[in-house]
């Protein structure tokens, strides 16, 4: 019995070593017969890996999977899984991809309650994802006060893992640039701002950023520095009614904001006076001034940044100008236009023009003068715009009221009318015959009539009288007004303003005074002493003229060798009073003055002034040292 059992122990120990230990729950398992086989690591996409294996052995509980990131710390059981699954796939955190390019592990083993098979592992790098595709920007624009927004536009991204746009902002292309906002939305592609100097380049670049951080700068884009204007032209500065008036060439700047006129002082420019225009197609103003002041002045444009630029700078003076020539004298001389003011001084010559004469017309705006060989030139102020008038030299001249016409008569004796604001020759009004000849025109009434003397012959023995008469401005409607006796001869007539009286001389007599109309023949004009006096027929420039209110005359005469100037005082006794010795082509110093003439004095070969109220004794005023000078009107 005892043999039996021994030998029964050692058949069943015999069995025992040829058996396999495939139980995973046994601990004597043999862990290779189920240890996962063939472990792979496939890149599915950025930010997946999928870990692939094959089962073997008897059923267990399942997987576990341990992860370790480059050289750090295992992961214990990232993932645990049923022993029916094959493949896992791990989901990557791409930023720590992008920030840690290192290499994965991972290892799996299957475990069967407490017993584990062997691990396995693998190694793989992760594929890093490129940066974002950059976007450009597409324009930097803005626009003017009182709104002003400037704009950036940009392209959109295509960027799948997009994450926001970062916005840079410098002051120049290759300066710095800092991050001003960031955008989260794709679609946002633009941004405004009123918080922006385009005094200064302002440029802009757009960074797309992805999930991971990755960045891309695209293309920046900026504007220009805003261009100061350019300075206007002042073309002119021009005198007038108590206003200087300015004009200028237009701005062309879009961000136009107005145009200043300056006025300054000089070498300081010092800005002491201003007039303000606010409307970009105003290329013109005034400024009041007081009499007699010279000033400087330049236009200043603004825009709408408040930068300015100026144009150049021009002088101005409400000084009255004077016309002079330095000879009387058969053949004429030079003209010169001279600005009376200390300071700014306006000097025009207008050589070998032959001038006899010259005065002021048409409120000041015009020279005309008479000329040896034609009937005379006109010139602007400024001494522009010279034109000559041809035709019979005349030997008297008088104009209409607004002075655009002259009438005058020529050498041949007959009688000729000429629109100076028309370049036209003259007209002749009149047919002289059987020496018959006409003289002293002057338009009346408005203009609308011409009064002249006319020699009428009694026999044809070249003997007879000069009587007045009036015709229409194109000869005809002729009437006599007065009625000269024997061989009278009436002539120099002077029509008052209103229109009441008539000066006229008696040759080789005096002056006398009619009234008009109704008398034919007038009453002596005499002085104190009750003696008359002749006015000297003068040629060229007429003797005997009117104040503009008619209550006075001015006239000379020729008296033992020497001029005198009388003073003609309507319904005065005397009449006629001694006001200068000396003096002769006197005339009143403007058409709204009935106070003060101006007059050469032949002594002093100059021009004088003086006011008709101070007696004969009284020192004339020095108005300029030339034989001959007009002063121009105030404007």
């Amino acid at each position: 019995m005892k043999k039996i059992i021994i030998l029964m122990i050692l058949l069943l120990a015999c069995e025992d070593a040829k058996r396999v230990w495939d139980n995973p729950y046994d601990p004597r398992s043999d862990r290779s017969l189920w240890t996962p086989d063939t472990l792979q690591a496939t890149q599915l996409s950025s930010d997946k890996i999928e870990l692939s294996w094959l089962r073997k052995g008897r059923d267990f509980d399942g997987f576990t999977i341990d992860k370790k990131v480059g050289e750090g710390n295992w992961s214990d059981s990232v993932a645990i899984l049923w022993d029916s699954t094959f493949n896992w796939v791990d989901k990557l955190d791409l930023k720590e991809v992008v920030n840690n390019p290192v290499e994965y592990a991972y290892r799996i083993y299957a475990y069967a309650d407490s017993n584990i098979s062997n691990k396995v592992s693998v190694n793989i790098k992760p594929n890093i994802p490129g940066p974002p595709g950059s976007v450009n920007v597409l324009s930097v624009s803005y626009s003017l006060p009182p709104n002003a927004i400037l704009s950036v536009n940009w392209d959109k991204s295509s960027v799948g893992d997009f994450g926001k746009y970062n916005l840079y902002h410098g002051v120049t292309e290759s300066g710095t640039k800092s991050v001003i906002l960031s955008i989260d939305d794709i679609n946002t592609t633009t941004f405004d701002t009123s918080a922006f100097n385009p005094l200064q380049e302002n440029w802009y670049w757009v960074e797309v950023e992805d999930t991971t951080g990755q960045k891309t700068l695209g293309t920046g884009k900026g504007h220009p520095v805003d261009s100061v204007p350019g300075p206007v032209t002042l073309d002119s500065i021009t005198y007038k009614g108590g206003q200087f008036f300015f004009n200028w060439s237009k701005s062309p700047i879009s961000d136009f904001e107005l145009y200043v006129i300056e006025q300054s002082t000089l070498p300081d420019s010092t800005v002491v006076d201003s007039s303000v225009h606010n409307t970009q197609e105003t290329t013109s103003g005034g400024i009041n001034v007081e009499n007699d002041k010279e000033q400087i002045f330049r236009v200043r444009v603004m825009d709408k940044w408040n930068q300015s630029a100026w144009s150049n700078v021009r002088g101005a003076s409400s000084y009255q100008r004077v016309v002079k020539v330095d000879y009387i004298r058969e053949l004429g001389d030079d003209i010169t236009i001279s600005n009376m003011g200390p300071s700014l001084p306006f000097t025009h010559v207008l050589s070998n023009v032959n001038a006899q004469f010259p005065i002021w017309i048409q409120k000041g705006k015009k020279v005309f003068s008479l000329i040896d060989g034609g009937v005379g030139l006109l010139v602007n102020e400024n001494g522009t715009s010279l034109r000559t008038i041809s035709g019979e030299e005349p030997q008297d001249i008088a104009f209409n009221l607004d002075q655009s016409m002259a009438v005058f008569t020529g050498t041949d004796h007959n009688i000729y009318i000429v629109n100076l604001n028309e370049d036209e020759s003259p007209v002749k009004l009149t047919n002289e015959t059987n020496n018959e000849w006409y003289g002293d025109p002057e338009f009346i009434e408005g203009s609308n009539l011409i009064l002249y003397w006319q020699r009428k012959h009694q026999s044809n023995n070249n003997i007879g009288v000069k009587d007045i008469f009036t015709m229409d401005l194109d000869g005809k409607n002729v009437k006599q007004i007065t009625n000269a006796q024997n061989v009278e001869k009436f002539i120099l007539p002077r029509m008052s303003p209103d229109g009441a009286k008539i000066l006229y001389a008696l040759e080789g007599d005096g002056l006398y005074i009619m009234d008009y109309p109704g008398e034919t023949v007038g009453v002596a004009v005499t002085k104190a002493d009750g003696q008359k006096i002749m006015p000297v027929n003068s040629q060229y420039f007429r003797n005997m003229r009117w104040s503009f209110d008619s209550q006075k005359a001015i006239l000379w005469s020729f008296e033992n060798n020497s001029y005198f100037l009388y003073l003609f005082t309507l319904n005065a006794n005397p009449s006629l009073t001694l006001l200068q010795s000396g003096g002769r082509y006197a005339d009143w110093i403007n058409d709204t003055n009935a106070d003060t003439i101006i007059f050469r004095s032949e002594s002093s070969d100059a021009i004088f002034i003086k006011d008709v109220s101070e007696s004969s004794s009284t020192e004339p005023t020095l108005l300029y040292n030339a034989p001959w000078a007009q002063l121009q009107p105030r404007q």
